[in-house]
């Protein structure tokens, strides 16, 4: 079962516009601590968005912000035209795929049972979600480990468990956080594949410490450290 396989899954659970994001002026504070000062992004097309910046210059919060996991203190987020204005609007959580640094997963459960859990989240009914789940399962080489708990996935198996959950239903907008941290080279291989198919279609924001790599693979670079 290949990509166009989930691909049919996929439409036939939901359409996706296109892709485009803008983040406006947006402030975020932790006490007295200002850690997002007046970021702006844009972007109207596919492609890779480089998030640069020393540990502690905002990257993850800047991430948390357009999956809606924070509010914003001041500014604007717009996904694909949506203004995103709470923080738990279900059609535009749907148009953002969400890969954080330590895999969002019931730890216990499986990784089939998180891929369905996370398909149900989204408004799937329970024959799509297993649908959607097991082509997930086939597309990103997750048989091996579909029964074993997330807490027992290698780095690597859980890095490939984030991506298939971040792109599990499409979604135009991936967030990807510090993805290459702990990978071995097959599971780096995988995620740089993915990234390499993924910008012909998607937008991808993907924050690392690894400046040279970020770089090389990105259509467009925001660095954190330099002043809005």
């Amino acid at each position: 079962m290949g990509s166009d396989t989930l691909a049919r899954v996929i439409a036939a659970s939901t359409t996706s516009p296109a892709p485009s994001l803008v983040v406006r002026r947006v402030v975020r504070s932790f006490g007295e601590a200002r850690v997002l000062d007046g970021v702006t992004l844009e972007r109207s097309q596919p492609g890779v968005i480089g998030l640069l910046g020393a540990n502690g210059s905002g990257k993850t919060t800047l991430l948390r912000v357009i999956a809606q996991l924070a509010q914003p203190d001041a500014g604007e987020v717009h996904v694909c035209g949506r203004v995103i204005e709470h923080a738990d609007d279900p059609l535009a959580r749907r148009l953002v795929g969400w890969a954080p640094h330590e895999p969002l997963a019931w730890r216990d459960d499986s990784v089939e049972r998180n891929l369905r859990y996370a398909a149900r989240l989204s408004g799937l009914d329970r024959r799509r979600a297993r649908a959607v789940a097991d082509a997930a399962v086939e597309l990103w080489g997750l048989r091996d480990v579909a029964g074993a708990p997330v807490r027992r996935l290698s780095r690597g198996w859980a890095q490939r468990y984030s991506l298939a959950r971040a792109d599990l239903l499409g979604p135009p907008v991936l967030l990807l956080d510090e993805p290459t941290t702990g990978l071995d080279a097959v599971a780096r291989g995988v995620l740089e594949d993915a990234l390499e198919a993924w910008r012909r279609e998607r937008i991808v924001v993907v924050a690392s410490h690894e400046r040279e790599w970020l770089a090389a693979r990105s259509d467009q670079l925001l660095d954190l450290d330099v002043p809005a």
